[in-house]
């Protein structure tokens, strides 16, 4: 079995699921047991919708009641968007014919597709929400959200910025953006038709460009190839260390560190938010590394790991030496160990720093800032509300790095970059955005390197020349 697909079947054993996903499971469960989920499974995905509206709108309210949903589901965390779950199941089974089997109930992952269906429909301010099965051939449907009814505008009709994990989510873990040609169409049609694209990554190699570009080397050099415009160029960021080193693609199909201090400095200019790396002090930074290290050196001594600890300007990692893999329960443990000896130093008086520990598959990694900061920075600087951001990524578990953008931005939980894949498609089909096969064509074409007229070989070999000592892992061993 390959490390991608084990992962993904790690991600998805039973004690390591949602809470409210695992709820609505067990919700479905009478009416399967019953044999009754034809005629009361819309109705079941309909009480979701109710509740998630009555925990939105006392959230809003602000007066410390609980909803009930927040009493089912006491993990249940926020929704940016009402989310049309009716439809979106209805349109699911209509094509997977779920309520027609007698013998497997729905899944998690189903109820996990669900939801990510009704996200992306969610994103889509019209008066009628059309059905996104794969036959292409968009049909009405009923009691779709009423937002903004207004079909003869130009603009895209849908998420305004999209960010992006970057391992498994765009790529498969250790591995670059260069064999999957739909998807750097799917992302060229985004930044052509007004959409800012984001990667925002663990993986911190500082303002080091062309390691980042390492990793994005496909997509970039097909972006070349589209000859993109200046403004086209400049709605693509790459966010490094979570949230701390932003970069952007200049019309040189390079990535170019974005100023940090001064005028139009993205540090400067979002300083208000209470989390910012601007409001950060060299000291503080410095007490949450020195307790990181700590924590990771003892979690190795005590578990008996054949591991090396890196530290980095940023961040502290727990990486297995050459020939050995650290087992994925001893990953986990030492990202709990970690979230529990920082949470509770947060708590008293030493440093008050965002951080995020996570598993990264093979490795572990605490770093100074997590995605909800990365997003939430990004989305302030750019000027763009939180309900038209959508984050996209594969690590939404209590031990992932994608888990704390849920708190500031409506999220979509896939597990491959197949998956990342139809979920831009419906995303592209719903905003009107026309499909070109030629464009795929081409995009196959440029990843695969069979098109030399348009692909810079040599820039490529410099790349990879530059970064040749770079490791496998979430981050390197050289900083």
């Amino acid at each position: 079995m390959s490390f991608s697909s084990r992962r993904r079947n790690y991600l998805l054993t039973p004690h390591r699921r949602d809470g409210l996903i695992e709820w609505m499971k067990s919700m479905l469960m009478h009416s399967f047991v019953l044999d009754a989920l034809e005629t009361s499974g819309g109705d079941t995905f309909s009480h979701f919708e109710l509740l998630i509206d009555e925990h939105r709108r006392l959230e809003a309210e602000g007066n410390g009641r609980p909803s009930r949903l927040k009493q089912l589901v006491p993990t249940v965390g926020t929704f940016h968007t009402r989310l049309p779950l009716r439809q979106a199941f209805e349109v699911y089974n209509e094509k997977y014919k779920l309520t027609k089997r007698k013998h497997i109930q729905i899944s998690f992952n189903e109820i996990r597709h669900i939801m990510n269906l009704a996200q992306v429909m969610a994103m889509r301010k019209v008066c009628e929400l059309k059905d996104v099965s794969t036959d292409g051939d968009a049909q009405v449907k009923d009691d779709a959200e009423t937002t903004d009814c207004n079909d003869s505008v130009e603009e895209f009709n849908g998420p305004k910025m999209i960010t992006f994990d970057g391992d498994q989510t765009l790529y498969t873990d250790g591995s670059n953006f260069d064999s999957n040609p739909r998807l750097a169409n799917y992302l060229y049609e985004l930044v052509h038709s007004g959409v800012t694209v984001a990667v925002v990554t663990a993986a911190g190699y500082e303002y080091k460009a062309e390691k980042y570009e390492f990793r994005l080397s496909g997509l970039l050099n097909y972006f070349k190839s589209k000859n993109l415009t200046d403004d086209e160029c400049h709605r693509f960021y790459l966010f490094g260390g979570e949230c701390n080193y932003l970069l952007r693609l200049g019309n040189d199909f390079r990535l170019h560190p974005v100023r940090e201090a001064g005028p139009g400095g993205w540090v400067t200019g979002t300083k208000y938010i209470p989390d910012t790396p601007g409001n950060w002090s060299e000291e503080e930074i410095k007490a949450l590394l020195d307790a990181s290290e700590i924590a990771v050196a003892e979690s190795m001594n005590d578990q008996n790991l054949k591991g090396i600890v890196i530290r980095k300007k940023r961040s502290i990692g727990l990486a297995p030496q050459p020939g050995h893999v650290i087992p994925r329960e001893a990953l986990d443990e030492t990202v709990l160990r970690c979230q529990s000896k920082l949470s509770k130093m947060n708590q008293g008086s030493g440093s008050n720093l965002p951080f995020c520990a996570f598993n990264g598959g093979r490795d572990v990694w605490v770093d100074v800032g997590n995605k909800k900061v990365g997003v939430q920075v990004l989305g302030a600087y750019l000027g763009v509300d939180a309900s038209d951001i959508l984050h996209i990524g594969d690590q939404f578990l209590n031990t992932g790095n994608d888990y704390a953008a849920r708190s500031v931005c409506p999220c979509i939980w896939i597990t491959s970059p197949e998956e990342t894949t139809y979920i831009l498609k419906r995303i592209l089909k719903l905003a009107g955005v026309v499909y070109e096969l030629d464009n795929e064509k081409e995009a196959a074409n440029i990843l695969l390197g069979k098109t030399a007229s348009t692909v810079d070989f040599a820039e490529l070999d410099r790349r990879t020349t530059a970064v040749k000592e770079m490791d496998v892992f979430t981050g390197d061993f050289k900083n």
